[in-house]
């Protein structure tokens, strides 16, 4: 096992606070990642629940997060509305396509008039809609569809009218969609007053606060700035995959010891699940060995997604 500062367990649940000149410590395991979510991206969406819940006619009804894959935007907006104590009400964006011609858009009604019963019961919920500009999208390639025209046609419908549909009233509810291409949108759904755009393109220190938030266990901020220096243009979701290549090169010869007992690793309180565990948070690699694995990797991908099909 290289030597270096240990991974711990207990990193999944640390958030970085203010910075320090070394790593973040902990002495309680627990197995759950909480990133960092930068004060502006948080404030986007704090304006958009209360000024919604408040019934703010003059607010737009959907707030739209677009930026570049990769960037954070539906786990972080996740993370928050759990935080807040808010139920994300969500539409897979492969739901808003049907055999029957005109059932997304009762899905979207649907859904809606869902989350505002929560509402209702005393739940605060919001609807969702996941990488929006996908299947709804205006692409060069597709072709506008019954359902791709319903659909549009129920957010424009709601958004200008957000308690009432046809005889059925309504509750107000927060409608958040993210994507990666905003001009793919409807120029009608997308138009002030309907929908406020919020763009999610993290700034330099905002990168850093993220990954601080997932690899602040192992690195000083000397060593974080130099990480993130190197890698500009890797999406935030690169770092949190090099945290599980960090856990996973760190614990080799535990998982080929593992691997000759499954069955008794699958039990909770077997020897062998306690034993790989303790070995596992022992485990550690260095700030140089973690960077050189960085580097490796988004070099691999480069590679990887090179197109090799001739013109």
């Amino acid at each position: 096992m290289p030597s270096g500062r240990s991974l711990g367990v207990s990193v999944w649940s640390d958030v970085r606070g203010p910075w320090s000149d070394s790593p973040m410590t902990s002495a309680r395991p627990a197995p759950h990642l909480v990133p960092a979510i930068p004060d502006r991206f948080a404030h986007a969406v704090n304006e958009h629940l209360v000024f919604n819940f408040a019934e703010v006619d003059a607010w737009p009804l959907v707030l739209g997060i677009f930026g570049r894959p990769g960037d954070g935007k539906s786990f972080q907006l996740r993370r928050h509305l759990e935080l807040r104590g808010v139920l994300p009400i969500s539409i897979n964006a492969a739901d808003l396509e049907s055999d029957r011609a005109g059932t997304p858009g009762k899905l979207v009604l649907d859904t809606y008039e869902n989350a505002g019963h929560r509402i209702d019961e005393g739940t605060p919920a919001a609807l969702v809609v996941d990488d929006f500009d996908t299947t709804v999208g205006e692409w060069a390639q597709s072709t506008t569809t019954v359902n791709h025209q319903q659909v549009l046609a129920q957010l424009m419908h709601l958004a200008d009218s957000p308690t009432r549909a046809g005889d059925r009233s309504l509750r107000r509810v927060p409608v958040v969609l993210t994507g990666n291409d905003l001009s793919k949108v409807y120029p009608p759904l997308r138009r002030p007053g309907r929908m406020r755009a919020f763009p999610w393109l993290p700034t330099e220190a905002e990168r850093l606060e993220i990954v601080a938030g997932i690899l602040g266990r192992f690195l000083t901020r000397a060593e974080l700035e130099s990480l993130v220096g190197e890698l500009p243009d890797a999406p935030i979701a690169f770092f949190s995959d090099l945290l599980v290549e960090i856990l996973a090169r760190a614990s080799d010869d535990e998982v080929r010891r593992a691997a000759g007992s499954l069955v008794t690793l699958i039990q909770p309180r077997s020897t062998a699940r306690v034993e790989f565990e303790r070995k596992v948070t022992a485990g550690s690699l260095s700030a140089d060995e973690i960077k050189v694995l960085a580097l490796g990797i988004w070099h691999e991908r480069s590679i990887a997604t090179q197109s090799y099909v001739g013109d």
